[in-house]
């Protein structure tokens, strides 16, 4: 929610691509469903009244389109290949209420199972499900994080979403093992942060190089 956060982002991706041609740019901002429309932007193809309307921004992202138009239109100026990384909040929602087991798995977006959380990322998460039980205006005693079951559905829900967005990244890098793309991920820093979430699921998917 920082717009001189993603001025920098724009400033680094702008050096990347200036040493590496091949990047390729994954946005957390978008699920999976609306990667057409990012390929028709990056082609040229639609204003960017349109581009933000068949995306769908104002039902998958809570932030003003503003701090994000600056990369958007460098990957478009650039042609440079846009992925769609992350996983429809319906979705998100089913695995925070019944599990992974739950959803069957053909509502799952085709996401296989993550690699097991450390116990590091399980205390990470515990204090985040803290936060967004006392948003919630749950009780001092639900928030505690005893509530097993609640908090393990949350755990689920955090690593599919980790799971996603490594999947696509690491999927540009499969395609020719002699010439890999640099791949950058821009996404809210609890999937980043210490290397628990997004970079353990790239090692898992034998992405070594994060």
């Amino acid at each position: 929610d920082v717009e001189d956060h993603h001025r920098w982002q724009l400033q680094v991706l702008s050096t990347l691509h200036a040493q590496r041609p091949d990047l390729v740019i994954g946005f957390e901002m978008f699920p999976r469903r609306v990667q057409p429309v990012l390929d028709r932007w990056v082609a040229g193809k639609m204003s960017t009244k349109e581009f933000l309307a068949q995306a769908e921004w104002d039902q998958v992202w809570n932030f003003p389109p503003q701090y994000y138009l600056p990369l958007f239109e460098f990957a478009r100026i650039n042609r440079i290949p846009m992925l769609a990384l992350n996983i429809d909040k319906k979705l998100t929602r089913a695995i925070s209420e019944k599990g992974w087991d739950g959803v069957p798995s053909d509502e799952r977006e085709g996401i296989g199972h993550g690699a097991a959380p450390s116990s590091a990322y399980r205390e990470f998460l515990r204090d985040m499900y803290r936060v967004h039980a006392a948003e919630r205006g749950q009780s001092q005693g639900r928030q505690s994080g005893k509530s097993e079951p609640t908090f393990e559905n949350f755990v689920a829900a955090q690593l599919a979403w980790d799971r996603a967005m490594a999947e696509v990244l690491a999927k540009p890098l499969g395609v020719d093992s002699k010439h890999r793309p640099l791949v950058v991920g821009i996404m809210g820093s609890g999937h980043i942060r210490c290397g628990y979430g997004v970079e353990h699921q790239l090692r898992d998917l034998g992405v070594e190089r994060v």
